[in-house]
Order: structure tokens, then sequence, then C-alpha cells
């Protein structure tokens, strides 16, 4: 089982994290086993909710943390990080 992991990755779209990536996002994380959250300014959001996701008001050049917790915590943040360079280009 894998506990806690944390990584900081930046948003690189120039329209930043808006709500088609979001919604990417939710569905990407659904089914994997890990508790997944987003940071900004201290502040923590569930990445599974679009409406949380968007009240971070990430423009590009924002850097996040994501943060997972569970038995797939690893596989989550892989997620987190795909799902947002794709959100990039």
């Amino acid at each position: 089982m894998e506990s806690k992991i944390e990584e900081e990755i930046e948003i690189r779209g120039p329209l930043g994290l808006h709500a088609r990536p979001a919604a990417k996002l939710a569905k990407a994380l659904a089914g994997i086993k890990a508790e997944v959250r987003l940071g900004k300014d201290e502040r923590w959001v569930d990445a599974r909710s679009i409406l949380d996701v968007l009240t971070l008001a990430a423009s590009g050049g924002t850097k996040l943390k994501v943060q997972a917790e569970g038995e797939e915590a690893r596989k989550a943040v892989e997620t987190v990080k795909g799902v947002l360079e794709a959100a990039s280009v």
C-alpha cells in the first residue's frame, strides 16, 4: 500500500486550468483508489470536483501541488500530471 505522495506541477497552457481540463481530470481520476487533492497558496481542493478545481483560478504559469494518498497514490499523481500536461498543448 502506497502512502502519501506530493509533487508540484506547472499549468503551462495559456488558458490555465479551465472547465474542460477540470472535467477531464475528474473523469480520469474516477475509479483510482486514492484521495487526490490539488493545492495552491496553502488552499487544498478535491481534484475530483470540477467546481472545487475551478475555484483555484489556476492561470497559465501557476504552480500547483498535487497530493495523493491511498492504494493507488502514484497512479493518481501520474494521472493528474498526464491530464494537465495534455491540456497545455
